[in-house]
């Protein structure tokens, strides 16, 4: 009986004549049931926003994450400041994070095709244009069955391309292990992988882990993976439902609306890679050959250049190169804006330094590039043949853009709460929009050597935008907390799910 009147107050507006007493039964439920005008029915408050974003931004940043194999002897704390670096990565600059496992799985399939092809002699067609090879990116990755593959032998898939790339085969010998089997020594087998070319030099036996086992280490299942997906999809169908109910969103849900949309592509890429792996799969050496003495060299060297060396300069430039400019100062006729350019070089490298002091404590934490005797560093992947690497730009330029638009276009209908945040939130966002524009092309003109002009041009641009474009997260996600001081009565009203429902 307690639930039925309850139940009944809940529908205060259906009511009968009053009753002569002045006195209602009722009203001494109505400290635990308010009135219908009186409750909050149909809004929401501003801590059901934080935790929703939060908990969408936590699984985007911290969840999804799919980190390198860390040193057998490295301790919790050394792990769980990897994994802090990351995430703040993942929040200034979560495009980085999709390119990175963007280039992890070209990597990886360049390392299934061509151990397949080398140790199991397997050949498969190579794709001819761009588009073949986007829609190769995301399709099965495991190759067709072969006669050569055996229990000794398995096929390597995508699985065991991303295991190599995380620095998950590691050189014993007797029992204790040395360091990493890691491509870092392409400088001396350029057309190989060092795990190959050990293999066939007879240093290691074929590895005998298959696809299944390599999972098996893996502490992301499929119900986890399917929780985080559900979690960011979920937010985004929310969004949608109130754009198509005219409904404003806030700030925060806009910038985590973004971050939701680029988790949705990194788990795509990262799908097949084994997430959070704590040691390595050890190879124990078979014998002592020419090749067991050419493998430390490679370790603890800079695999490629390093982002202020590409853009100021290296100074190791061939000595053949720095004679032929000055014999031959006049036989290419500069252009104004590639003068200019050449004048202002000195003003470029001041704030590539000053860019690199600022991140001198995440650049030491980072160590891109760097291969480890015990791991690899914590953005590390595969270098990628030019081919592969000019569809990677391609790729991370258009996301890159629609990540920038998410912010860009619905913040322009936004309500803010002082006009100098409203146009802080557009000049940042468009700042976050175009600067994947420049970087994008300097990437792709570079390996199609085309248009140094223009490459030059791209290069100023970068370096500017790239000193810009932090402080435009910053401000971006500064903005969209405080705009939740002042928010409308139709930013707070919830979603009206019957109206999705179809009806006569």
């Amino acid at each position: 009986m307690l639930i039925i009147l309850l139940f009944f107050t809940l529908f205060q507006t259906l009511r009968g004549v009053p009753l002569s007493s002045p006195t209602n039964p009722l009203d001494d439920f109505s400290t635990f049931c308010p009135r219908a005008t009186d409750s909050h029915f149909g809004q929401r408050t501003v801590n059901d926003i934080v935790i929703s974003c939060f908990a969408t931004i936590f699984a985007c940043t911290w969840s999804a994450i799919h980190p390198n194999i860390p040193a057998p002897t490295d301790c919790w704390w050394t792990r769980f400041k990897r994994q802090v670096i990351t995430m703040i990565c993942a929040l200034l600059a979560p495009e980085l994070i999709t390119y990175w496992a963007l280039e992890q799985r070209l990597a990886a399939r360049e390392i299934m095709e061509e151990y397949n092809k080398e140790i199991l002699k397997d050949s498969t067609s190579q794709p001819t244009s761009i588009l073949e090879r986007i829609k190769r990116l995301f399709r099965d990755s495991s190759p067709p069955a072969s006669s050569k593959s055996s229990a000794n032998r398995p096929q390597w898939t995508l699985t065991h391309g991303f295991f190599l790339q995380m620095g998950g085969f590691m050189l014993s010998d007797d029992g204790m292990p040395t360091h990493i089997l890691i491509d870092g020594s392409r400088s001396k087998t350029p057309k190989e992988l060092q795990l190959i070319h050990n293999i066939k030099e007879g240093v290691i036996s074929p590895p005998r882990i298959t696809e299944e086992d390599i999972q098996d280490r893996s502490k992301g299942d499929i119900i986890s993976k399917t929780i985080i997906i559900l979690q960011t999809t979920w937010f985004a169908v929310q969004c949608l439902a109130r754009w198509s109910q005219h409904l404003p969103l806030t700030e925060l849900e806009i910038v985590t609306l973004g971050f939701a949309m680029l988790n949705g592509i990194t788990y795509a890429l990262w799908w097949n890679k084994p997430q959070n792996v704590g040691r390595p799969v050890f190879l124990e050496r078979e014998g002592l050959t020419r090749a067991s003495s050419e493998i430390p060299e490679a370790i603890d060297q800079p695999a490629e250049p390093t982002t202020a060396e590409n853009i100021a300069g290296s100074s190791h430039e061939p000595e053949t190169e720095r004679q032929a400019t000055l014999e031959h100062p006049t036989r290419k006729q500069e252009g104004f804006l590639t003068r200019i350019l050449r004048k202002s070089r000195s003003a470029i490298e001041i704030i590539v330094y000053l860019q690199a002091q600022l991140l001198r404590p995440l650049r030491k934490l980072i160590d891109e590039g760097k291969v480890h005797r015990d791991r690899v560093s914590v953005f590390y992947r595969s270098e990628l043949k030019d081919e592969h690497d000019t569809v990677a730009s391609i790729i991370v330029l258009v996301i890159g853009i629609l990540f920038g638009g998410v912010h860009l276009i619905p913040g322009w209908f936004l309500d803010f709460a002082s006009s100098q945040e409203k146009w802080l939130w557009r000049t940042s966002a468009i700042i976050i929009t175009v600067a994947p524009i420049p970087i994008g092309m300097g990437f792709i003109l570079e390996h199609i050597n085309a248009l140094g002009t223009v490459v030059t041009i791209a290069v100023g641009a970068t370096v500017v935008i790239c000193f810009l474009y932090p402080f435009a997260r910053i401000i971006l996600l500064i903005i969209s907390f405080t705009s939740l001081r002042s928010l409308s009565p139709a930013t707070l009203q919830t979603i009206e799910w019957t109206t999705f429902i179809p009806h006569l």
